[in-house]
């Protein structure tokens, strides 16, 4: 039975807007636009810039991996953001999916282009955007330079097949979509994931994440796996801050991101 796409990369789904203002700034480097966040961007103001204008050598970087809402969205800048500045490290946000976003307003809810959305942003796609961007940053910063990366929905799965080529060590996955034990088998020794999920989850389902825990035992991989009671699947870059359980929710699983990657890469 073909998988559906889920609310969260749905056009006709509500998405509430956080408040705040982005700090970073987005580029293009090799066709693939980036929204970029370095911790003293928090000193100016939102914008475009080129890319001379904003490379700085570090040690480190966060790569992160949206779900539908895109690079343009205002939450995952946010997110971007803090991450750069409690970190301490720049931290980017590639546009891996070719500029098509679930868009910011309404638009025909029709399954069958909710699908051939899904089926342009298979591997075959998206590894190539993915492969450029980590050339982009071993060129900037380093051949050395360690790369954490995390991801949101459509993202994690992507930071997982990352990990199991060998492209990055260390990662973190909010309550992530359409990816296969195959490619959780590939992990092993020396890699470290976390996973952040929902209670409520008809991607992530209960039975799903349990397999992936069980898979995770037997590659050899550190992890840890945290469930939140009250959240639905997107919670921690699309949740009601309103709601008491979610926020809390997303503002742990955040806080626990930080010290995964301070612990570990």
């Amino acid at each position: 039975m073909a998988e559906t796409l889920h609310p969260c990369c749905n056009p006709s789904s509500t998405c509430l807007i956080w408040d705040g203002n982005p700090t970073g700034k987005i580029f293009a480097s090799d066709g693939v636009e980036i929204y970029i966040s370095k911790p003293e961007m928090r000193k100016t103001s939102a914008g475009s810039s080129s890319s001379a204008e904003i490379h700085k050598p570090e040690t480190k970087v966060i790569l992160f991996l949206s779900d539908a809402l895109g690079i343009y969205h205002p939450n995952p800048q946010l997110l971007a953001d803090s991450f750069a500045t409690q970190l301490s490290c720049d931290v980017v946000m590639p546009d891996q999916l070719s500029g098509h976003a679930r868009p910011l307003v309404n638009t025909d809810p029709s399954p069958a282009i909710f699908e051939a959305w899904k089926a342009a942003h298979e591997p075959d796609a998206t590894d190539p955007i993915l492969e450029k961007v980590l050339a982009y940053i071993r060129t900037t910063y380093g051949k050395d330079v360690k790369i954490g990366g995390v991801g949101y929905c459509f993202g994690g799965r992507y930071v997982i097949r990352l990990m199991g080529a060998g492209a990055i060590d260390v990662g973190v996955i909010n309550h992530p979509s359409f990816f296969t034990m195959d490619e959780v088998h590939k992990l092993g020794e020396g890699k470290r994931l976390a996973i952040y999920a929902a209670e409520i989850d008809d991607i992530l389902t209960p039975e799903k994440r349990r397999e992936t825990e069980d898979v995770l035992e037997e590659t050899g991989a550190s992890w840890m796996s945290t469930l939140f009671s009250g959240t639905e699947h997107g919670f921690t870059v699309r949740g009601d801050l309103n709601v008491k359980e979610v926020r809390l929710a997303k503002e742990k699983a955040f806080r626990g991101a930080v010290e995964w990657f301070q612990d570990w890469l």
